[in-house]
């Protein structure tokens, strides 16, 4: 009797799972997953060395030797979706580990940085979506956060602490959807997956392995990053920091820092902040060091079969140290990348690019809110869209809050999912946006013509363009349709064509258009009047990279502070001009 109960309270440790000895499928199997369907399903873990393995499920039975480090995986026959429970027996020689609430339908892989991982409970609407979120065959995981340099077999199931909302969150673990479970969750990923269930009827698996405040390079594969010549000084830059990193001298900057700014604080009353008690996180563990976040968390996933990927990155990029053509070169590497890692060339890729924030452009600030690299960042990740196949884009610039984590996330939940339900699950929805299809230069104007009809979001003036002469000085430009005669003979608006145009630019040679951090910008597709059209530009004046010693980067910094200095300058002259035209114009 005695025996029996200890057998019992053993199994009851397990988390729910039938478990004798020492078959362990990877962490990303269990309770309440969702299968991939129609798909050879790839299932894998550890036991004893060559112990065979057997999985039953769905009146199926495979079975593989562990090899002799004790690895094995095993392939399940494609199923069809199905949102029948069942369950999933793994066993070995003398172990059992039984998963329960298994369905089969769709899986897709959210990634990014914060602006992904942003709560639902955070966004816009966010309340009321988490009030019918009674969605029991959604399914959530999210991966617990890490970065590291050294590979990882498998993740840890924990109750995580995030210092940024000061809470505990469950972390992987897979939960069905409901108010309670999806509070927490990425609110992007959600309304990408909730929509894509409502309309398909099938069931959806959604696994959020982003993490906030990391560059596209910490998300490539360490082999990919060492194979890039673009990425050499970069590696270098890192592995220079983790050499001279020292932890006792850290720990003392850092209090004498901290002695220093509690010093000021405490001179104007304000209230202090406890004095730092351990070191930094080493460089080699930093989230941002090349390929640790990919590591961590991505690769611990390798080969899991899914159904596709949603991206939503780009702020860590677009930071003092921005190098937009190197982002352009790892976004398209970082897409190869993870394809291959998930055994799929043509996995869908969804790109939702990098989120409107801070200060608004306006007219008085239009010169240098235009001296940012956010929106080469953007540019990079645009120019991988046209370029990649069986890839998804969704403009985010318009969804404008005046801080880093805009969270007005819905829209940009439910463009992404048009383009899934279009191109993945046969309904016909438009998503595509309107892109320039070709310039024509006349003397004081530009024509622009779209591959689609445009117009203003609002039915008011277009606005966001800007055109620029040979001093490449670019002024915000009017901007309307092109007018056309019909077969009657009157004149109509060409609603694919804009002409764009600047009293004080007498020969303009290039065009903007949405070219800023937090733009202005109003044009969308006239069918789709929801989807943005993309920011583009017809000039190669690109962003200085920025370089990678410190020694250089002091007086790179110097040379941007002038150039604002000086696009404040160029402001107020065409205040200036601006006045001296409507005098001139008043006169006659």
């Amino acid at each position: 009797m005695k025996i029996t109960s200890f057998v019992l309270f053993f199994l009851f440790l397990t988390s729910g799972n039938l478990m004798y000895s020492q078959v362990r499928p990877n962490h990303i199997f269990d309770n309440n997953m969702v299968l991939q369907r129609d798909q050879p399903v790839r299932i894998w873990g550890s036991a004893a060395p060559l112990e065979k393995i057997k999985i039953e499920f769905g009146g199926q039975v495979k079975s593989a030797n562990a090899n002799k480090q004790g690895e094995w995986f095993i392939y399940l026959d494609p199923m069809i979706a199905s949102a029948q429970p069942r369950k999933m027996n793994v066993s070995g020689i003398k172990s059992l580990v039984q998963f329960t609430n298994v369905l089969v339908g769709d899986v897709w892989i959210l990634g990014g940085q914060s602006n992904m991982e942003l709560d639902l409970a955070a966004l816009y609407h966010g309340d009321a979506e988490i009030l019918s979120a009674n969605f029991p065959n959604i399914r959530l995981m999210t991966i617990p956060s890490s970065a590291d340099h050294l590979p990882k077999k498998d993740f840890e199931r924990i109750n995580e602490y995030d210092s940024w909302h000061e809470r505990y969150d469950m972390k992987g673990y897979w939960f069905p959807c409901s108010p309670k479970s999806v509070t927490t969750f990425s609110g992007l990923g959600y309304i990408f997956g909730r929509r894509i269930h409502m309309a398909s009827k099938i069931p959806i698996g959604l696994i959020d392995l982003s993490l906030g405040g990391t560059t596209v390079e910490a998300w490539l594969s360490p082999n990919t990053l060492l194979s890039m010549p673009e990425n050499s000084s970069l590696l270098k830059q890192w592995n220079d920091k983790e050499a001279a990193f020292n932890p006792v001298e850290d720990l003392k900057t850092k209090i004498s820092n901290w002695e220093k700014r509690t010093a000021e604080q405490k001179r104007k009353g304000e209230e202090t902040a406890p004095k730092p008690l351990v070191a930094s996180v080493r460089p080699a563990l930093d989230r941002n060091f090349p390929g640790s976040s990919y590591t961590g968390m991505v690769a611990i996933i390798g080969g899991l079969t899914v159904k596709g990927i949603v991206f939503h990155q780009g702020y860590n990029n677009a930071l003092g140290d921005a190098r937009p053509k190197l982002y352009a070169a790892n976004f398209k590497a970082l897409i190869s990348d993870w394809r291959n890692l998930f055994n799929n060339k043509q996995l869908p890729f969804g790109i939702i690019e990098f989120s409107a924030g801070g200060e608004p452009q306006t007219l008085d600030n239009f010169e240098l809110r235009m001296l940012d690299p956010s929106p080469y960042i953007r540019e990079g990740q645009f120019n991988a869209y046209r370029g990649i196949s069986n890839t998804g884009y969704a403009c985010a610039y318009d969804q404008q809050v005046n801080w880093y984590h805009p969270q007005k996330k819905v829209e940009l939940g439910e463009r992404m999912a048009r383009w899934a339900l279009s191109t993945q699950y046969g309904f016909n929805l438009g998503w595509e946006p309107a892109v320039v299809e070709g310039i024509e230069k006349l003397k004081d104007k530009i024509i622009v013509t779209f591959n689609k009809q445009v117009k203003s979001s609002d039915d008011r003036p277009m606005e966001g363009f800007s055109i620029a002469g040979i001093d490449r000085h670019f002024y915000p430009a009017k901007a309307e349709y092109l007018k056309m005669q019909n077969e009657k003979g009157q004149k109509v608006n060409d609603k694919r064509r804009v002409i764009v145009w600047n009293d004080l630019v007498e020969n303009p040679i290039e065009l903007r258009y949405a070219w800023a951090r937090n733009p202005l910008g109003n044009l969308v597709n006239d069918a789709e009047r929801i989807i943005p059209v993309p920011l583009f530009r017809t000039d190669n004046w690109d962003y200085p990279e920025a370089p990678y010693l410190s020694s250089e980067y002091e007086l790179y910094r110097q040379k941007q502070k002038t150039i604002q200095q000086q696009a404040e300058q160029l402001a107020r002259i065409r205040v200036i001009q601006e006045a001296e035209k409507l005098i001139k114009e008043n006169k006659k």
